[in-house]
């Protein structure tokens, strides 16, 4: 009882009705499964922090739920048809962008190219843990003939020069960086950043509640809500219970797990909208290739052909997901249909685990010369249903082949913000990537993106995968200009990927999400641009 006032009481405290409905057209409550790790755009991993960005930031371009790159910040994006986008001797680049009069940080100083220059400056900055420079270390200088003019200098060809670039409010942000840029990471705008988007931070209750109201600085269409307030609830059965009780308006695709929607759309498609989403969401185990387990691919093939993946979306997901056989989905320009398959098949699994030297023991175990059992622990985000039935698969899967898995899972936010970033995981680590349009290898499979201390922990092959030829090519495709070039090289890094295999797919994942049915304008990408990029036009019809 005293669980159930608190709780009155806060949803009172974050302008909620006794009901738990928002209760008015000008603000609306969305529930979502895991908790930011950072609000800071430079640290922010994981698609919660993602999607809270998409309100509170907005960038020189955004892609729309069609995928189209559109101007947002920037008049127009640089082309090499009209000349703002220069190829220069020695393979050099120079974009030039062009920025809207009148866009403003939420305190109401203007946004300038500087803020453009500083942001590149802290990323570049050795010293501070940023996810990745990938597209920074390319850039050779940026200069600003005028506060509106932002003329990039690119050491190397670059495929993706017109996508945009990183902005920080230079004018509160640089004392900080200046002060001590080891402890830029840890500073206020981890949780309370100033942004330029339709709506501003005010509130954050860890483990409770953020609270985003309407920016009056903003440079485009006003927001039709007042507020935005997302309610953390880790639990996926309890999001539903309470978008069915009317307590939120709106599940975040950072929520619900696709047999969820699916048996929610079953029973309550009359009352609510509930959206599938084909898109670019590929769910997978890590593996720690630092384990001397996982230096033998075969013991990394044998995991794969052990577990019946097609029965397992089948079971879950009415055969309405697809089995993964590489790390690009089927919607990606780069996607491979013919790589190597992993059908399920025991017997093929027990061989090349015996030729790997995992001798079955009299208890059905597994073991090496040495006496070593092959136990392994899997790791993934605690209150996620649906990859908690994926663990209890795998463990019946694989122990049928000699292996014994043990579950050790995690609240979200120390699982991302700990366990997975600093390489943590002793064995597996289940979880999913959001793939762009325009996603190619190099921050996931390169070997200069294996988070270390000596670099700061940047970069996302968490797994710390090595193979020369796949870095060659990872490193080789941005740097391609040509899009059927491009894709030529993705082949032919998915077929030694999938015959490798650094990491074990699963399945691609459905964007799903679930509102009341009256809201207009709530609009899931399937990519990893968050709901929230057109936050300033959602509302509920009258």
């Amino acid at each position: 009882m005293i669980l159930l006032l608190l709780l009155l009481i806060l949803l009172s405290s974050t302008g909620c009705s006794q009901s738990g409905q928002s209760g008015t057209d000008n603000q609306i409550t969305i529930g979502i499964s895991q908790e930011p790790d950072s609000l800071d755009p430079l640290f922010g991993e994981m698609a919660a922090s993602s999607e809270i960005l998409g309100a509170v930031f907005r960038g020189l371009t955004t892609r729309n739920d069609k995928w189209e790159l559109l101007p947002e910040i920037a008049r127009d994006i640089p082309s090499l048809t009209v000349g703002s986008w220069e190829r220069l001797p020695g393979d050099k680049m120079r974009t030039t962008w062009h920025l809207k009069e009148g866009v403003k940080w939420e305190d109401g100083r203007p946004v300038t190219a500087e803020d453009f220059i500083f942001a590149h400056q802290v990323i570049m900055d050795d010293r501070v843990p940023v996810i990745s420079r990938d597209l920074d270390r390319r850039i050779e200088k940026m200069e600003a003939p005028d506060p509106l003019t932002l003329v990039v200098t690119w050491k190397e060809l670059y495929a993706y020069a017109n996508e945009g670039h990183a902005l920080l409010p230079k004018h509160i942000l640089e004392p900080v960086y200046q002060k001590d840029p080891t402890k830029y990471h840890e500073s206020f705008f981890n949780t309370k950043p100033m942004g330029n988007g339709p709506f501003r931070v005010t509130q954050w209750e860890p483990g409770n509640f953020l609270i985003l109201e309407k920016n009056p600085n903003f440079f485009g269409e006003p927001p039709k809500f007042n507020k935005i307030i997302y309610r953390i609830i880790p639990d996926t059965n309890t999001l539903l219970a309470n978008l069915e009780s009317r307590t939120i308006d709106a599940v975040s695709p950072t929520g619900l797990s696709f047999d969820q929607a699916l048996d929610f759309q079953k029973r309550k498609g009359n009352d609510f909208k509930v959206i599938f989403v084909q898109g670019l969401v590929w769910e997978h185990i890590d593996m720690n290739h630092d384990n001397p387990i996982f230096k033998d691919k075969r013991v990394r093939q044998a995991l794969l052909y052990a577990v019946d993946r097609e029965k397992m979306v089948q079971t879950l997901f009415e055969g309405k997901q697809e089995v993964a056989h590489s790390w690009l989905p089927p919607r990606h320009y780069g996607y491979y249909a013919d790589v190597k398959k992993y059908p399920y098949d025991l017997e093929k699994a027990r061989k090349l685990l015996e030729e790997a030297g995992w001798k079955e023991g009299p208890d059905g175990i597994r073991a090496n010369e040495k006496g070593e059992r092959l136990s392994l622990t899997i790791m993934t985000t605690a209150g996620n249903k649906i990859r908690e039935r994926v663990e209890e698969i795998l463990q019946a899967d694989w122990k049928k082949a000699g292996i014994d898995l043990e579950i050790k899972n995690q609240p979200a936010k120390v699982f991302f913000g700990d366990t997975v970033r600093y390489r943590k995981f002793p064995h597996l680590a289940m979880y999913a990537w959001i793939i762009g349009p325009t996603s190619d290898g190099e921050s996931l499979w390169t070997i200069k993106n294996i988070p270390s201390p000596e670099n700061n922990w940047q970069g996302q092959n968490q797994g710390g995968f090595r193979h020369p030829e796949i870095d060659r090519i990872d490193n080789l495709v941005p740097k391609t200009l040509d899009e059927k070039e491009r894709k030529a090289l993705l082949a032919q890094e998915q077929q030694i990927w999938a015959e490798e295999l650094p990491s074990l797919p699963l399945y691609f994942r459905m964007d799903v999400s679930a509102t009341r049915k009256d809201l207009h304008n709530w609009l899931v990408t399937g990519t990893d641009t968050p709901v929230t990029w057109n936050a300033e036009q959602w509302y509920f019809a009258k």
